[in-house]
């Protein structure tokens, strides 16, 4: 009996391994740091989810500057400006041309360094970001100059929306991550994260 129990642990350890792998390979991590929004901070992992990651990489800090994003306007969620966000969201296709996509959608969970860690930054991420932009019904928002000013493309920037969790929000994740909104859904907080060229 004792195991059989063993095997049944170790195959149930196996499966979910294999689970945060296939999570891991699917919808890999572009950036890990500390979100910031008035005296509030949580350390998270961004998720890659659809679009075109080398706005993330372009406009999300490097790992050895600090990473820091800090949150410094809003965005409320009203009808106008999420027909604005779902636009850019839409991929143009056409026979003559196919344009690159112009947005960048992420998905940021809570991150530490062991257990007891990930449970303080849940609880950060819930009261300093979650509870605070349902409550305004509110997207964060952070506007990012483009780092190469030397380049060619100096003049663009890039704007990075932190959606709560609500009907947009929710709505864009099942259409494009069903199984990632799933899994994570009843167990962890998070925001999506959407970045657009201006």
């Amino acid at each position: 009996l004792k195991r059989r129990s063993e095997k049944i642990l170790q195959e149930k350890l196996c499966l979910q391994l294999l689970s945060v792998f296939y999570f891991l390979q699917k919808y890999p991590i572009v950036w890990q740091g500390l979100l910031a929004l008035k005296n509030d901070q949580a350390a998270v992992q961004l998720h890659f989810v659809s679009g075109n990651t080398i706005l993330a990489q372009r406009s999300l800090p490097p790992p050895e500057g600090g990473s820091l994003l800090r949150i410094v306007q809003r965005m409320r969620l009203e009808v106008s400006q999420l027909d604005s966000v779902a636009r850019r969201m839409t991929v143009i296709k056409s026979l003559l041309c196919q344009m690159e996509n112009d947005y960048c959608l992420l998905l940021a969970l809570p991150c530490g360094r062991d257990q007891e860690d990930v449970l303080g930054q849940t609880q950060a991420l819930k009261s300093g970001f979650i509870t605070y932009l349902q409550a305004k019904q509110a997207a964060g928002i952070i506007n990012v100059p483009n780092p190469g000013s030397n380049q060619v493309c100096s003049r663009f920037t890039y704007v990075v929306q932190i959606f709560p969790p609500c009907e947009f929000s929710e709505s864009h994740l099942s259409r494009l991550a069903p199984d990632l909104l799933n899994s994570i859904s009843s167990i962890s907080p998070h925001l999506m994260i959407v970045i657009a060229s201006v």
